[in-house]
C-alpha cells in the first residue's frame, strides 16, 4: 500500500508540474519567452553576419597584398642568384606543385633549376637496408670520396651530395663522370627518383619538404606513417641535410607552415643545425616562395635565419642582400 500511495503522489507530482508550465507558459510568461527567444536569433543572426563580412574584408585584403607581392616579386629578386645552379631534393611525395611554385621564383632570382630529385622509401624506411647498401658500394666503386667510417647511412647522404655538386675540375664546372655513375646508380637501386638530371655542380641546395604524416610508399602511393617510422625517416632527411650543407653551404630547408614535427621544425631545434642551416616555412604561399631564393642567397653569404610566421621563426622574410652584383636594380643605381 505504501509502495501504491507513493508512485500516486510521484504521478499527481508531475502532472501538476506539466499544467503548471503550460499554464504559465501560455499565459503570463509567453511574450517574455517569445521575445527572449526572438532576441537571441537576432543577436545570433546578425553576429553571423558580421562574421561573414569580417571573413570576406580579410579574403579581400589577402588577396590584394598577394597581387601586390606577385608584382614586386620580380624586382625584389632580380639578380638574386644571378647564374646559380639550384637543384632542388624532395624528401617528400606530392610537391609537384611546390616545386612549380618555387622555381618560378628561383628563375625570376636570376637561377638555373638544374636537378630535381625526390628521395624514396628505400632510404626513408628501415626496410631500404640493402638498397641502401647498394648505393654506398656504387659510390665507392665510381670513386666518390666518402668517408668510409661514417655509418652507412652518412655514407649514402654523403654520395647524394657529391652526386650533384662534384664537378670535373675547378675549371670545367660540369659534372664529373663519378658523380653523373653515382647519381645514376642511385636512381637504379630506387633510393632516389630524379626528375630532372643535373649536368653542372649545384652552388645551391634545396631541399623541399611536405607534410610529415606520410612518406612514399614503394608503389608510388603514400600512406601514414607512425612515430617508430616517422622518426626514422626524420633522421635520414636530416642526414642529407649536413652532407648537403657540407659539400655546398648555400642549402637552406623549406617546407609547410605550423607543423611541429616537419623537416623544418626539425631543423630549428636541432642546437646544430639551427645555427647553420637557414629554413623556410609556408612555402604553400607566394610568400614562402618569394623567400626561398632570398634565403638561399643570403645563406651563401654566411647568414643564417628561419623565415615565417609559425613556431621557431626568427623573422617574417628574409632580407634582399646588400650587394647583388649583375642585378638590373643594381645597374641603374650606379
Amino acid at each position: 500500500m505504501i509502495n501504491f500511495r507513493y508512485h500516486v503522489v510521484s504521478l499527481i507530482s508531475v502532472f501538476l508540474a506539466l499544467a503548471v508550465g503550460i499554464i504559465l507558459g501560455a499565459g503570463p510568461l509567453k511574450e517574455s519567452i517569445g521575445n527572449q527567444l526572438s532576441g537571441q536569433v537576432s543577436s545570433l543572426r546578425a553576429e553571423k553576419e558580421q562574421l561573414r563580412t569580417d571573413l570576406d574584408d580579410a579574403r579581400t585584403s589577402t588577396d590584394r597584398g598577394t597581387t601586390a607581392l606577385a608584382a614586386l616579386a620580380p624586382t625584389v629578386l632580380d639578380g638574386v642568384l644571378a647564374a646559380d645552379q639550384v637543384t632542388i631534393v624532395e624528401v617528400s611525395p606530392d610537391l609537384d606543385d611546390e616545386f612549380k611554385a618555387v622555381s618560378t621564383q628561383l628563375k625570376s632570382a636570376g637561377a638555373d633549376v638544374r636537378g630535381r630529385i625526390r628521395l624514396e622509401s628505400a632510404w626513408l624506411s628501415e626496410s631500404g637496408a640493402d638498397a641502401r647498401k647498394e648505393g654506398v658500394e656504387a659510390a665507392l666503386a665510381a670513386g666518390l670520396p666518402i668517408d668510409t667510417t661514417a655509418s652507412e647511412e652518412k655514407q649514402l647522404a654523403q654520395a647524394l651530395a657529391l652526386s650533384v655538386t662534384m664537378s670535373a675540375s675547378a675549371t670545367d664546372h660540369q659534372l664529373a663522370a663519378a658523380a653523373r655513375t653515382t647519381l645514376k646508380a642511385l636512381a637504379d637501386a630506387k633510393l632516389v627518383t630524379v626528375e630532372r638530371t643535373p649536368t653542372v655542380a649545384s652552388t645551391k641546395l634545396l631541399v623541399l619538404a611536405g607534410s610529415a604524416d606520410s612518406q612514399p610508399e614503394a608503389d608510388g602511393t603514400t600512406a601514414p606513417t607512425d612515430a617508430k617510422a616517422l622518426a626514422y625517416a626524420q633522421a635520414r632527411e636530416e642526414e642529407v641535410v649536413v652532407a648537403l650543407h657540407t659539400s655546398v653551404p648555400g642549402t637552406i630547408v623549406a617546407g609547410p607552415a605550423g607543423e611541429s614535427d616537419s623537416l623544418v621544425a626539425a631543423v630549428r631545434h636541432d642546437g646544430d643545425l639551427q645555427v647553420t642551416v637557414s629554413t623556410v616555412s609556408g612555402v604553400a604561399t607566394l610568400i614562402g616562395q618569394v623567400s626561398v631564393p632570398l634565403a638561399l642567397a643570403d645563406q651563401a653569404q654566411g647568414t643564417v635565419g628561419h623565415y615565417g610566421f609559425d613556431d621557431g621563426a626568427t623573422q617574417a622574410v628574409p632580407p634582399r642582400p646588400a650587394a647583388v652584383a649583375g642585378s638590373s636594380t643594381d645597374t641603374k643605381k650606379g
